[in-house]
């Protein structure tokens, strides 16, 4: 059981509209999303997406021209951004470079004017659960910079502020200090049971670290839901294509078969329609040597050793194929003509 008492709030984001002047479209149009108690919803989306807009609508930065922000289904417009109780966690620490670790820590509480004996108290246990016992007398300049980002996670969680959002805190450290990080925030939110809001374009970070993800094109949210049903079966044409699904085949169904410009298919929809696209992740791509079920005609075009797995890229007709084959795998030198095999139960059907 946690040591520590849980902050438990549930967000709610109702049709949240914000236009900025001179701009042709709303950066948000009628956004609306509920984050549950103790939840880690991550927003995924390409730069002008939309997502610092929210975060800075929710803290109050930015005030929306329709919609509400609700905490526990309050609205907290009318708040000032000091009593909202939500925390930003940045790409960079900003920690105060002439004040030590517990000093940065305990500076919300030393704000609120808390006792001096539970500010001590706090940033000691902020400082276990960061897992960096020991160093309250350093200074920010002697941490490394994900030691930094640690304490900054201190300073922002020791209020116990009702909504944490991470505003792409990782981005700026190298691979293996950012993959620690991912797994060292997570515990943290799981332990303190804290309503989080991460926003971040990195796919991997998103899967790896939420409980749900929302996908934001232009101001609006096109697909939402657990991680691994988004990766395997994006549900529309532009959630795929983000989520790096590039081989699309437009055809008809028709007698559980999905007839191509390359050829027919086995799908597991039996139902007619007259045209609709089929998608299929890269990774579950085979390029075989002889014909096989559900295996297309294609010629190599490109092979790109990739460390875990070998990229290829087999030239079907008109249209390009991307394949990842996991090592060991076949080499199939340039201009090779292979079978390109489509699993039936890999294919999935996008919306346009």
């Amino acid at each position: 059981m946690s040591r520590y008492i849980k902050t438990m709030t549930q967000v709610n984001l109702l049709n949240l509209t914000k236009r900025y002047p001179n701009q042709p479209a709303p950066v948000l149009k009628d956004f609306s999303l509920c984050v549950e108690n103790g939840e880690l919803v991550a927003l995924l989306g390409p730069s002008g997406s939309g997502k610092s807009t929210l975060l800075k609508l929710i803290t109050g930065i930015e005030r929306p021209d329709a919609g509400d922000v609700q905490f526990d289904s309050v609205s907290i417009l009318t708040l000032p951004p000091s009593q909202r109780g939500a925390v930003f966690m940045f790409q960079k620490s900003y920690l105060f470079p002439f004040l030590s670790v517990e000093e940065n820590i305990g500076f919300g509480l030393k704000v609120k004017r808390a006792p001096r004996d539970e500010i001590c108290r706090e940033v000691g246990r902020m400082l276990d659960l960061i897992g960096l016992p020991g160093i309250e007398k350093r200074k920010p300049s002697q941490l490394s910079g994900g030691e930094q980002q640690r304490v900054a996670l201190a300073r922002a969680l020791v209020t116990r502020p009702k909504l944490l959002l991470l505003d792409e805190p990782l981005s700026s450290l190298d691979t293996e200090v950012r993959l620690n990080l991912q797994e060292a925030i997570r515990v943290i939110q799981r332990e303190l049971g804290i309503t989080t809001i991460l926003v971040t374009h990195d796919l991997g970070e998103a899967m790896a670290m939420s409980d749900r993800m929302a996908l934001l094109l232009k101001g609006e949210i096109v697909a939402a839901g657990k991680p691994e049903a988004l990766f395997h079966r994006p549900p529309s044409l532009a959630a795929a294509q983000f989520m790096g699904v590039s081989t699309f085949l437009n055809g008809r169904k028709a007698a559980g078969s999905l007839v191509t410009p390359w050829g027919a298919l086995q799908i597991t929809c039996v139902e007619t329609s007259p045209s609709t696209t089929y998608a299929i992740r890269p990774e579950h791509i085979r390029l075989e040597k002889e014909p096989a079920t559900n295996a297309l005609p294609g010629k190599v075009t490109d092979c790109v050793f990739r460390g875990e797995y070998i990229e290829y890229q087999v030239a079907m007709g008109g249209l390009s194929v991307r394949a990842r084959m996991p090592m060991p795998a076949p080499t199939f030198p340039h201009g090779e003509p292979v079978f390109v095999k489509l699993p039936r139960e890999q294919l999935f059907e996008v919306a346009g």
